[in-house]
């Protein structure tokens, strides 16, 4: 008996060991998210370390600390970049790293320096997506505000009444989206984006024909992916099974397919003229995520 009762505590005892092992993995490496969510990159590095020792076969904990490595050398050297092309890259490889970890305020700074090296449309829009993220409602609309150029106010109409949603004024935002003339919008991304707040504020009909608008509007090549984006949109979540929907989703292009080796030609919005690299890279890998309110 006292032979099968050593057995048993022996047991419980590797059991009790294991759990501890697996409590203390996942405490390091949640502890090491929490510290890259505040911006912490090198002092979370200890704790992916920890992690990593306690599971050393795990492909993904090494990929994500491979990848936490190289962004914290490129956040050291991208200040003393000269070059403005690879400033620019660099500096949207750091945005996206920011955005997929919620890295608020580095977030923040580093949108406002790159809008401010190239004020464009599709800059300003990551500025706003900052200040929302950081829920700084009234920093974000005295932003949009400010843009005063003629090519940016319909667009930024858009922002506006995303701004006031997010900010809980939905009757407010649902009045702006109303007076937005959808006739003066030419680019897929600005209709897509449309199409998100028109159902974020319950008007579906006027969703349902942005997103024909932005079908229509998008080169047959692109177009699958676009269509695969729009299924897996939260925001269509209250349309996905009606049939106008349906019917959306079966609109065909109705402009020329795009030159993968002129990718600027296609100027939907001035985020492809500045973004070609990866706009090509994530067509070639089936990437394109309109859930970052532009195409990539």
């Amino acid at each position: 008996m006292f032979r099968y009762s050593l057995i048993y505590l022996v047991i419980l005892a590797c059991i009790f060991t294991v759990n501890i092992s697996v409590c203390d993995e996942g405490t390091d490496y949640h502890r090491g998210l929490q510290l890259i969510q505040a911006g912490q990159l090198e002092e979370s590095v200890l704790f992916f370390q920890k992690a990593i020792r306690v599971e050393p076969n795990n492909i993904e904990l090494q990929r994500e600390f491979n990848a936490l490595r190289q962004i914290i050398k490129l956040r050291l050297e991208l200040p003393a970049e000269k070059n403005a092309v690879q400033w620019s890259i660099g500096a949207e490889r750091l945005r996206r790293y920011y955005i997929k970890y919620h890295v608020v305020s580095e977030h923040l700074d580093l949108v406002l320096e790159i809008h401010r090296r190239v004020g464009t449309i599709s800059r300003a829009i990551d500025v706003i997506d900052a200040f929302l993220m950081a829920e700084q409602y009234q920093e974000a609309l005295d932003f949009t505000l400010s843009q005063k150029q003629p090519e940016q106010i319909t667009p930024l109409q858009i922002e506006k009444a995303r701004i006031y949603y997010q900010a809980g004024e939905k009757e407010h935002a649902r009045k702006i989206v109303r007076s937005i003339p959808l006739e003066k919008l030419n680019s897929p991304e600005s209709l897509f984006r449309l199409a998100r707040v028109q159902s974020m504020t319950s008007q579906y009909a006027s969703a349902v024909k942005s997103l024909k608008r932005c079908f229509e509007l998008t080169p047959p090549n692109i177009l699958p992916l676009i269509k695969k984006e729009a299924e897996k949109c939260s925001d269509f979540e209250p349309i996905l099974s009606s049939s106008e929907f349906t019917e959306a989703m079966a609109t065909r292009s109705v402009v020329p397919s795009l030159d993968m080796d002129c990718a600027k030609k296609w100027v939907g919005t001035s985020s492809l003229e500045e973004r070609p690299q990866y706009f090509q890279n994530s067509i070639f890998n089936g990437e394109i995520n309109f859930n970052d309110w532009r195409l990539h």
